[in-house]
């Protein structure tokens, strides 16, 4: 569950765009999880899974990321945080945020809980069943 099941996830709540997962380990290194379309906007998005506050993001990926963004592509970070709560981690979370691709750069060194406000899409708690899947078709939609 290296994702979160965020792939499959998302296909399954978006299922009119045509999605494209991609494996380029090693043909071209830091290129997003998954390629989307739908009404004729094309865009990229990188799933990411963490059970805390902080994401794994590789400087291939940011540049990558950086790269697209520069000549004009749609490019997302989508990380699902969730965990079944204890007495280290409080209540059990299982949520999504939907952040731009500049968030890429700032979660090398930041963390969930210090995101600019600028890099927040949209961020919906309770599981899959309740996350705003209208709004983020929209945002991902939005160039």
């Amino acid at each position: 569950m290296s994702d979160g099941e965020l792939r499959r996830i998302f296909q399954q709540h978006i299922p009119a765009f045509h999605w494209q997962s991609v494996e380029t380990w090693s043909t071209g290194q830091g290129v997003p999880d998954c390629n989307y379309c739908g009404d004729g906007t094309e865009g990229w998005i990188e799933f990411k899974f963490t059970s805390i506050f902080k994401v794994n993001v590789g400087a291939e990926q940011v540049g990558w990321i950086e790269r697209r963004m520069r000549a004009g592509g749609n490019v997302f970070v989508a990380v699902r945080r969730k965990h079944s709560g204890g007495p280290n981690k409080g209540v059990a979370v299982d949520e999504l945020l939907l952040l731009t691709g500049h968030a890429a750069r700032f979660l090398v060194t930041g963390t969930l809980r210090d995101l600019p406000v600028n890099l927040v899409q949209g961020r919906w708690s309770g599981g899959p069943k309740n996350w705003g899947w209208e709004t983020v078709r929209s945002k991902l939609l939005k160039s």
